[in-house]
């Protein structure tokens, strides 16, 4: 799943919905009738992105301005939002987990089309289902690398981090989630990519993470590479040796 596109998105929705779709076919409530609604464009909206990949890809059309992209994506990231929100309201809580997680094939989408991610909170819930799963070091490290996609892609507006006192913001959360995946993978390269990432994109919050991680290192038993290097960012010295 953290490497499908939108083709795997299109498949992976009908077969998540296909339920949910039934049970609301069955109701004549307005609210039924709303969600049925949202399904449909949501389908509409995956279609628009599958053909333009293939006019692309088949020289019928100039590729977008960024603007334009990021709109798409931008409705992509909020309907599957509101669906999932259904989903959890008729007590589906696998399918609304699996409907964030189809936000990363649009990521995936971005990225090939040079977007920005306005919506990052459906992201950021995808990627903790993921980050609280994934065991293996090679899965870990792709998801690291995903991460740093979705860092990149990040509107700078949201980089700009304006609500730093809200410990709950998508922002905060995407980059704690990225040192612990760091960290999980015992890659100490990796960890001092991620770590000199968070002292700039989190200022205000990575030696706490530092410090939380120096405990965690004394609590479990990680490789000796790895506690020494959380020492060093708990100790308040970046990869360059130098205090940050």
């Amino acid at each position: 799943m953290l490497n499908t596109d939108i083709k795997d998105l299109n498949q992976q929705f009908e077969s998540i919905v296909e339920a949910l779709a039934l049970s609301l076919q069955s109701s004549e409530s307005n609210e039924a009738k709303q969600t049925l609604q949202l399904i449909q464009t949501l389908r509409q909206n995956i279609q628009v992105m599958l053909r333009l990949d293939s006019d692309i890809k088949n020289n019928k059309q100039q590729p977008l301005a960024e603007e334009e992209i990021t709109k798409i994506a931008d409705y992509a990231f909020n309907l599957l939002d509101e669906v999932a929100s259904h989903c959890a309201s008729k007590g589906m809580q696998e399918q609304m987990l699996q409907l964030h997680r189809l936000s990363l094939p649009v990521v995936s989408w971005l990225k090939i089309h040079n977007g920005k991610i306005k919506k990052l909170d459906v992201v950021v819930n995808a990627i903790a289902s993921y980050a609280n799963t994934i065991q293996g070091n090679k899965q870990l490290e792709q998801l690291c690398a995903l991460i740093k996609n979705v860092i990149e892609l990040t509107d700078d507006a949201i980089k700009q981090d304006l609500e730093a006192t809200n410990p709950m913001r998508p922002w905060r959360i995407l980059n704690l989630n990225w040192g612990i995946v760091a960290t999980r993978t015992h890659n100490t390269e990796i960890m001092k990519s991620v770590f000199d990432q968070l002292i700039k994109n989190i200022p205000a919050d990575a030696q706490q993470f530092f410090n939380e991680g120096k405990q965690q290192m004394d609590a479990i038993a990680y490789p000796e590479p790895v506690r020494e290097l959380m020492n060093k960012y708990a100790q308040g010295f970046g990869s360059d040796g130098l205090l940050h």
